[in-house]
Parts: C-alpha cells; structure tokens; sequence
C-alpha cells in the first residue's frame, strides 16, 4: 500500500530527509505509543517502510531550499504500519522541525500495482543507495552493482519475511544517473557541528529487474537501497 501526504512548507535545510524521519515517527508516535516503542526503541533494526520526498517549485539559496509544498509518498506492506502513520497525520494538523513548520494539507491512499510477471522495469522514485562493505558508492553499470542488490534485496526480504530471495535478482541499468544528496543526523552534527555534511552518492532512473514475482512485489514495496527508511529506494513500476 501507499500514502501520500503533502505539507505547506516555505523553507527547509539543505539536509532535509532527517526531518521527514522524524515527521514520521512522530506520526506514529501520535498514534500509539505502544507500537512506535517497538517499532523504534526494541530491537527491531528494519523498519517496514520506505518513503520518497518531492519539493514543489523549490529553489535553492546556500544551505537553504525555498519552496511552495513538500509532498511525501510513503510504501508499506505492512498494513498496521500505514494505519498508524495514516491515524497519526491525520491528527497531526501541524509539525515543527527545527525551526521549520510542516503545515499538513492533503492525505490519500494511492492506487498499487500487482506485479505477476517475473520482469519488470522500475523507475526510482528516490534514488537507489548502493555502497560496498568499506561504504564506497557502487555505480549502476559496475560489474558489483547487480551483486550487492541482491544481496541487499536478501537482507530487505529476510528481515520482513523471515527468508530472504526466492529466486536469484538479476538487474540491468537502463538510464540511471548520479545524484549526490547531503545529509545530517544528530551523531553527526554533535561530532563535526552544523557547518559539516555526509554526502551519499546515490543513482536515479529506470531499472529491469528479473526474478520471482513474489520477491518483485515485496521490492516495489519495501524499496530496494541502503537507508530506505531515510528516504532513499522508492521504486515505482514504469
């Protein structure tokens, strides 16, 4: 299932995602608190979602995007967790980060596709994270791409199944292109200060991936990247 929320917004951080992380929980937090502990404060390190900002009519002046409204699409297979994050914006009129203030308008449930075929082509609605064991960006048309893929779908499947890939993920590029997002999170900022940034390499565009149905379907759900949770690995089908 999918959601979509749009919030009136004038002003954002260069590194945003974090504050639509926190949008998020709080959401569910406002929902029940009994689930987001688990979710966030059990062992529980995969969470079952994956989300992908986009900013309307947005311009951007130093570290400071100005804009007219942030839209959210946020992807689950688990319907307790979108229920929650669907009772919790809906009560949650308004947001601050920071001193940023999310103005909640729109909410809606969005139309999904049934994948039943063992190909099909993805576009990525945010941009696919892939990074080997040192945390090294690997790009689409390396011979390690389609590797590490599958060995993150395996992980991504695993964690919310219990088993990971049914048949093997073969993946070909078909028009990807580098996109390099900056970012921040407290750990960050309480080692190097607010003037500092990660920079995460990431690629955008369309992919065919070939393999069991089932495994495809849990993908365009769950998202398919290193920090889906972070806004990064949306896919939608093309």
């Amino acid at each position: 299932m999918r959601l979509f929320c749009s919030f009136q917004i004038s002003e954002l951080p260069i590194a945003y995602r974090m504050g639509l992380v926190s949008l998020i929980k709080e959401s569910l937090r406002i929902s029940d608190e009994d689930y987001y502990m688990r979710l966030y404060e059990g062992r529980q390190q995969t969470k079952p979602f994956v989300f992908a900002p986009f900013l309307k009519n947005f311009r951007i002046e130093n570290d400071q995007i100005h804009l007219d409204e942030c839209h959210l699409t946020i992807s689950s297979p688990d319907h307790e967790f979108l229920l929650h994050l669907y009772n919790g914006l809906q009560k949650m009129k308004r947001f601050d980060y920071k001193q940023y203030v999310f103005n909640r308008k729109a909410i809606r449930l969005l139309p999904e596709v049934t994948i039943r075929e063992p190909s099909v082509v993805f576009r990525t609605q945010s941009p696919l994270l892939v990074e080997d064991e040192n945390g090294k960006p690997i790009a689409p048309y390396s011979p390690e791409y389609e590797l590490h893929l599958q060995y993150l779908a395996d992980l991504i499947l695993r964690a919310y199944r219990g088993y990971g890939l049914e048949s093997p993920l073969r993946v070909k590029p078909l028009q990807m292109k580098k996109v390099v997002i900056k970012e921040r999170n407290h750990e960050f900022e309480d080692r190097f200060g607010q003037s500092q940034y990660l920079f995460f390499t990431a690629y955008q565009g369309r992919l065919l991936m070939t393999g069991h149905p089932e495994d495809l379907q849990l993908l365009y759900q769950l998202g398919l990247s290193k920090r889906r949770n972070q806004g990064f690995g949306l896919l939608q089908v093309d």
